[in-house]
């Protein structure tokens, strides 16, 4: 009986010792990726167009694709640290094995970053080539575009991409004119009351329960210790481990965007399989706290008014104008902008888009009502299609996150999924008169002095 209970005892040790290694060893089923999730098009729609109406005009703001990594690997802490753990016999087994692989992806990553990767040229060349075959009676034989970008080079190479895909299904050369729009794009970066909210906001607090609630300290500090010997985690100053962890699970989330690339410099995917150095258990819990942070500082957060959805007043402004223009004129067959997360996230919440615009009652039930990588993923995008009744001025639109139909909140569509312009408009009309905003307004202004 001794030797049986011995036997049971040292079974049950074997299979706690070895519970780590099978489960980094399943494929997770979790959805860790949050605002690095690849783009998944939607199968094609069809929809019945109301008699008489047809495809006049396209309002369209979308996410740069799949990307590198916006600095270079060896500028990030967890980079420094495994080198000096390495040099001072610090790392375990399993963190020579992560060394290795963040090596590796430094050497895939250099003079690569801030641009998008092959991924993400065929994502935005995709939807482009999409748009053209959707809605071929926009574009004509020579159209006229408006492409606006920002500051970024990877908003460029975006726009270059998804301009490929456009013209694909083109008969005559279009006339483009390309611009750079801060204002209107990065208007996260023109608002000095959100960058103070960004940085000391109070979506902080939420943010350190959620951590006391998912006990990530905990979870990094084993983590870390997979990953050090015991003597050098006794040497990490306070913050080094969060550190370490975050900028490690960053590079886990960066590598499906970089199939392409790695195969290119001579690795395999194993060699860079960041994701299995994390349990499953663990990818869940970091994600949560990646995607809830994205929430708060980006999306409707705890108050769909709040500044961090009003930022994106002038985008709205700017879609209207636009829109107004094209009724006027109609030189202008298509308004195409490529920006950031920071700009779709927010105007997603501003418009009401009923999958976008949700608060979260619970910050730990948030997947429940928002998921970054279904709003805001790479490539991301919202459109509005216009139609109008031949003859007449009579328009409707309909609307598309990420090229699947949605709702606006507490709107009515007229007929079938479209929404007839002037109710769109007076709707969006009313919201910027209680936000005290006037379409004639200076935008920049405007973001000067938003609270």
């Amino acid at each position: 009986m001794i030797y049986m209970l011995k036997i049971l005892k040292i079974f049950i040790f074997l299979i706690f010792l070895i519970a780590p290694l099978l489960t980094k060893a399943q494929k997770c089923d979790y959805d860790y990726w949050g605002t690095k999730a690849l783009y998944q098009f939607p199968a094609r729609q069809s929809a019945s167009v109301p008699a008489g109406y047809q495809p006049v005009f396209i309002n369209y703001v979308g996410r740069h694709g799949a990307r590198h990594l916006t600095k270079q690997v060896n500028s990030y802490p967890a980079y420094a640290l495994l080198i000096k753990a390495g040099n001072a016999k610090g790392l375990t087994a399993e963190g020579r094995k992560l060394k290795q692989m963040v090596l590796a992806l430094d050497k895939v990553e250099h003079g690569m970053v801030k641009s998008i990767s092959y991924e993400g040229i065929n994502e935005l060349e995709g939807i482009g080539k999409r748009m053209s075959l959707s809605y071929p009676q926009v574009f004509g034989l020579a159209p006229q575009l408006n492409v606006g970008i920002t500051k970024e080079v990877r908003t460029r190479q975006s726009a270059d991409a998804f301009l490929k895909g456009l013209q694909s299904g083109f008969k005559g050369k279009p006339n483009i004119k390309e611009y750079t729009d801060n204002t209107n794009l990065r208007f996260y970066d023109a608002a000095p009351a959100y960058n103070t909210f960004e940085d000391n906001g109070s979506w902080k607090k939420t943010m350190q329960q959620l951590q006391q609630n998912l006990k990530i300290p905990v979870v990094e500090q084993r983590i870390a210790r997979r990953w050090l010997t015991p003597a050098f985690v006794k040497t990490l100053a306070p913050g080094e481990t969060e550190d370490l962890v975050t900028d490690v699970f960053g590079f886990a989330t960066i590598t499906a965007s970089l199939k392409k690339e790695i195969q290119q410099a001579g690795f395999k995917p194993a060699d860079i399989n960041i994701a299995s150095v994390f349990t499953c258990d663990e990818l869940a819990a970091l994600s949560k706290i990646d995607v809830a942070e994205d929430y708060l500082v980006k999306g409707p957060g705890t108050n769909n008014n709040g500044l961090q959805v009003r930022v994106a007043v002038p985008l709205l402004v700017n879609f209207i104008n636009t829109t107004d223009d094209f009724i006027k004129n109609g030189q202008i067959k298509a308004q195409l902008r490529f920006a950031h997360a920071e700009t779709i996230a927010p105007f997603a919440a501003l418009l009401e888009i009923t999958k976008a615009n949700k608060v979260a009652k619970d910050i730990s039930q948030l997947n429940k009502v928002w998921q970054s990588s279904q709003i805001v993923p790479l490539s991301s995008n919202i459109q509005w299609i216009f139609y109008r009744k031949k003859g007449t001025n009579d328009l409707l639109v309909k609307i598309l996150l990420n090229e699947q139909v949605v709702q606006i909140q507490d709107l009515k569509v007229s007929a079938s999924i479209y929404y007839k312009w002037a109710d769109l408009r007076t709707y969006y009309i009313n919201k910027l008169n209680r936000l005290h905003v006037k379409l004639t307004d200076d935008m920049q202004a405007y973001l000067a002095n938003v609270k």
